[in-house]
C-alpha cells in the first residue's frame, strides 16, 4: 500500500511540474515597454534628465524596468538610452528613446559670402558650431588665410540682433608671409542668415590693421 501511494504521490508531482512548465512555455509574449515622452532633445552643456519608462506584462502585470545606454551633454551627437524588462517567463520586451544634444546655434551652420572691408573683397567662408561649447561657432578660413581653421566666435543667444565676442586667439604661421597673426572683436547677428564682425588682427612685428566683414549665408 505504501509503495502505491509513493507512486501516486510522484506521479502527482510530475504532473504539477508538467504543467507549471508548459504554462511558462506557453508564456512566450515579451512585456510592452512603455517610454515616458518620447525622443528628447538636450541643448550642448545642458542637463540631462531622464523621464524613464514603463512596463506591463500580460500575465505578470507591472514589472520593473532597467535602464542601459548615457548621454554625454558635453558633445553633440545622438544618444540612445535603452528600457528593458523581462517577465517570469524570461521574455524580454525592450524600447529605445534617442536623446540629441545640440549646439543652439547649429542654425548658423552653413557656406557664406563674406565680404572683407577695407577692399571690398569677397570670399566664401564655412561655418560650423561647436561640438563641445553651447552658442560657439568655428570659422574655417577665418580672414581667408589658407589653414586658418580654429578661430571662433560666441553668440550671446539664439535670436536675431545678438551680440558676437571674437575673443583674443592666434593663429600660428598663417598668410603671406606665413606669421602668426592674432584677432579679436566683435560683431553683431544681424538676421537668421546674416552678422558683421569688427576685428583687429595683429602680428609680431608689431602691426595692426582694422577690417569688418559681413556675412551672408548662402
Amino acid at each position: 500500500m505504501k509503495k502505491n501511494i509513493t507512486i501516486l504521490s510522484a506521479l502527482t508531482l510530475l504532473t504539477c511540474s508538467s504543467i507549471f512548465t508548459s504554462c511558462k512555455k506557453d508564456d512566450i509574449t515579451p512585456p510592452v515597454v512603455t517610454i515616458k515622452g518620447g525622443d528628447q532633445s538636450l541643448s550642448l552643456q545642458g542637463t540631462f534628465a531622464d523621464l524613464g519608462a514603463t512596463a506591463h506584462d500580460a500575465k505578470d502585470g507591472d514589472i520593473s524596468v532597467t535602464t542601459t545606454g548615457a548621454v554625454d551633454p558635453n558633445h553633440t551627437g545622438v544618444y540612445q538610452v535603452t528600457y528593458s524588462a523581462t517577465d517570469a517567463a524570461g521574455n524580454t520586451g525592450t524600447a529605445v528613446r534617442n536623446v540629441t544634444v545640440v549646439n543652439d546655434l547649429d542654425i548658423m551652420t552653413g557656406t557664406y559670402v563674406c565680404t572683407l572691408n577695407p577692399g571690398n573683397y569677397t570670399y566664401n567662408q564655412t561655418i560650423t558650431a561647436s561640438s563641445t561649447v553651447n552658442k560657439r561657432i568655428v570659422f574655417g578660413k577665418f580672414g581667408d588665410y589658407a589653414g586658418n581653421t580654429s578661430i571662433y566666435a560666441d553668440v550671446n543667444n539664439t535670436g536675431t540682433t545678438s551680440p558676437i565676442t571674437l575673443p583674443s586667439q592666434t593663429a600660428i604661421q598663417v598668410g603671406t608671409p606665413p606669421t602668426d597673426r592674432t584677432f579679436s572683436g566683435t560683431g553683431t547677428r544681424v538676421s537668421a542668415s546674416t552678422f558683421n564682425l569688427s576685428y583687429t588682427e595683429t602680428t609680431p612685428a608689431p602691426s595692426s590693421a582694422n577690417f569688418t566683414e559681413i556675412y551672408v549665408k548662402q
